[in-house]
């Protein structure tokens, strides 16, 4: 068996064919995979799913949350003040560790993580629709303006799908 066989973890397809006991064996001991096909259909289907199952996974955003700020709060934590967003859940949750986006006019004014999320003074995990809260980022610099719009939304790995016709 070949060592790029080996190396790229290739699948060796038989069509209508036995493989030597050897080959099998050496195939095994090298964990590359032979696989036996006697109806064409078949193979193509098994060929395009190793295909797809070797398309790398890209990221993307699924939208969790949006909220509206309603007013931008100034909070003393020790000796400094803080600028805390005040907003009202407008759509879906807002969850506490995922990721936030700030458009302001159409234009996104800042991307990060939160520090804390508060419903009626109290830390909470999720805001609700229709809740309000207040949001402080993890930018202590950044500080929102009253109509601004905040987006919560997490990565996630999505698969693509190969689109190969073998024309039969």
């Amino acid at each position: 068996m070949d060592h790029i066989a080996e190396a790229f973890s290739a699948v060796v397809y038989a069509f209508n064919v036995e493989c030597p006991s050897s080959l099998t064996v050496e195939a095994k001991k090298k964990n590359i995979a032979i696989k036996k096909y006697n109806i064409i259909y078949k193979l193509v289907d098994d060929v395009k799913e190793e295909i797809t199952a070797r398309i790398p996974k890209r990221q993307e955003e699924e939208v969790l949350g949006e909220a509206n700020v309603l007013q931008l709060f100034q909070v003393s934590e020790g000796k400094r003040k803080v600028p805390v967003a005040g907003c009202r859940c407008l759509k879906g949750n807002l969850v506490r560790n995922a990721l936030y986006r700030v458009i302001r006019e159409q234009q996104q004014v800042y991307e990060g993580k939160l520090v804390s999320m508060k419903h009626l003074k109290e830390e909470a995990n999720t805001i609700k629709r229709d809740m309000e809260c207040g949001l402080r980022f993890e930018d202590a610099t950044f500080e929102v303006k009253p109509g601004d719009t905040v987006i919560c939304y997490k990565l996630v790995d999505a698969s693509d799908r190969t689109t190969w016709d073998p024309g039969f």
